[in-house]
């Protein structure tokens, strides 16, 4: 077996954000799977944010940009920013067409003047959706999201925003993950703000930033310019509404992208409390990728008094390791924590936001990042009960980047079936059945096994809440994140 990654791939798992690998299986983009649900083309209406990342035949691929639904199946006008290997396209012109079966599975095709994407998406509701690019030089996952114009303003994006982004560092695609935070005066400048990066293993921490920032009030694309440790960083951002943007780098080395969110003053460690569901991918000290999850239990007072966590390192699993530690959240809002495990301590900075605590790994070689969201118990089977939707990333033992998204019903009792759509590094299989089994403990901590044509998966999952479970995959051939919604 062989793990050869190029950082582009791996750092795919550094966003959010796979299978065994095997061959395509033909069949058309996009398979409808069971007709069973409320959606159709007028659940996609209005006007949408949307980010992607991935790989393409050029290196690291990250989209981003915004368009217009008409709820009748044509996209009548937007924007996007493609930054790739073969260049950098900002603010081109986008129209399309979609398609939204009822159980929400779909498919969309946005044609801008540099490039047309195949994707498919699986919808949430109407305001939500999960996506993977789908044709056959590219892969990627991301999402959808309506946008709120309320927002479109530079007084609406006052206040201080986390950030965590991810990408590559330099042309030889070392990984690059950042973190840290922007205080926005509502008016258009960035005064002061701070940022933690993990430059392809090598932690550059606490380092001082400020900028300045622009929102159209037409269609919530914005412009910020960061001045930072490594260098002035120029980035695009589309506004999902006043507490989260979407940003893009648009240099051409370093290039990197991710999302921004509202913190919440004041902060202090007791801003952590009470039990974590969280997920981390990225890059081993042998340039290898490998995913994490795991429940903690936090007590507000800087303690990780219990948890245990899951690894997956370039195929060499470890499960259900206890872990303790310990936590520091400072009056602005940037943190430590500390896991104390099998194999000693990771480190990690941490920045508490509306939409979950984001971490970033700075022990020298290794790069990850993830986010750890509050758990809403008690859990048990019940707690998966009705219909998901379902986005995975990851990297197989063959080199190539998997993406997949899938909508399911769950019974309750530790069953589901659906339909799968998958992109093996460009290798396209659309609607498998999908069937599989699931036990989630009261803890929110759970296994399970995804079955399809393209072969089973052993997943472990960690349930937030009966509406948003995580997930890592852990085979033997396959290093995956990836997280299941309600719809």
């Amino acid at each position: 077996m062989s793990w050869q990654i190029r950082s582009a791939l791996s750092s795919s798992l550094l966003i959010l954000i796979a299978l065994t690998g095997c061959g395509g299986f033909g069949g058309d983009n996009g398979g409808a799977g069971p007709i069973n649900g409320p959606f159709n083309n007028s659940s996609l209406s209005g006007t949408y944010a949307f980010s992607f990342t991935g790989v393409n035949q050029f290196g690291f691929l990250a989209v981003a940009g915004s368009f217009q639904a008409n709820g009748s199946g044509n996209i009548t006008g937007g924007t996007a920013e493609i930054n790739s290997g073969n260049g950098v396209f900002t603010n081109q012109s986008l129209t399309g067409s979609y398609n939204v079966h009822n159980n929400g599975q779909a498919t969309a095709t946005l044609v801008a003047n540099a490039s047309v994407f195949d994707i498919d998406f699986v919808m949430i509701s109407n305001r939500h959706a999960l996506v993977i690019r789908f044709d056959n030089n590219s892969t990627a996952s991301g999402s959808i999201d309506l946008q709120s114009a309320s927002a479109f303003s530079n007084s609406a994006l006052g206040g201080t925003f986390a950030f965590r982004l991810s990408g590559i560092l330099d042309a030889s695609e070392h990984p690059l993950v950042s973190a840290g935070a922007i205080d926005n005066d509502g008016a258009g400048a960035i005064p002061s703000g701070v940022q933690d990066n993990n430059e392809n293993g090598t932690p550059v921490l606490n380092q001082g930033l400020n900028g300045s920032y622009s929102v159209s009030s037409t269609n919530g694309r914005g412009t910020m310019t960061l001045n930072t440790i490594l260098g002035t960083l120029r980035f695009v951002f589309y506004v999902v509404d006043s507490n989260r943007i979407k940003m893009i780098e648009i240099d051409s080395l370093p290039v990197i992208a991710g999302d921004a969110l509202r913190q919440q003053f004041p902060q202090s460690t007791a801003s952590v409390s009470g039990p974590l569901a969280f997920t981390l991918g990225g890059e081993s000290s042998g340039g290898l990728p490998f995913a994490v999850g795991g429940v903690l239990a936090t007590n507000g007072a800087g303690n990780i008094t219990s948890g245990v966590q899951d690894i997956n390192n370039a195929g060499t699993i470890t499960q259900n390791i206890a872990v303790t530690g310990t936590y520091l959240v400072g009056a602005d809002g940037r943190g430590t924590l500390t896991l104390n495990g099998f194999s000693g301590s990771s480190n990690f900075i941490i920045y508490p936001t509306t939409g979950g605590l984001e971490m970033l790994q700075v022990d020298v070689g290794e790069v990850s990042s993830g986010t750890a969201f509050s758990q809403a118990g008690p859990f048990s089977n019940s707690t998966v009960s009705g219909t998901y939707g379902l986005n995975f990333t990851g990297v197989t033992s063959s080199n190539n980047e998997i993406d997949s998204t899938a909508q399911f019903a769950a019974d309750g009792a530790g069953h589901l079936n659906g339909a799968m759509d998958l992109n093996n590094g460009g290798a396209l299989t659309s609607n498998l059945s999908l069937t599989g089994s699931y036990s989630i403990a009261s803890n929110g901590r759970g296994t399970g096994r995804l079955n399809s044509a393209f072969g089973p998966q052993n997943v472990v999952f960690y349930a937030v809440s009966n509406t948003r479970v995580l997930f890592i995959e852990v085979d033997t051939d396959v290093v995956a994140v990836g997280e299941m919604e309600h719809q």
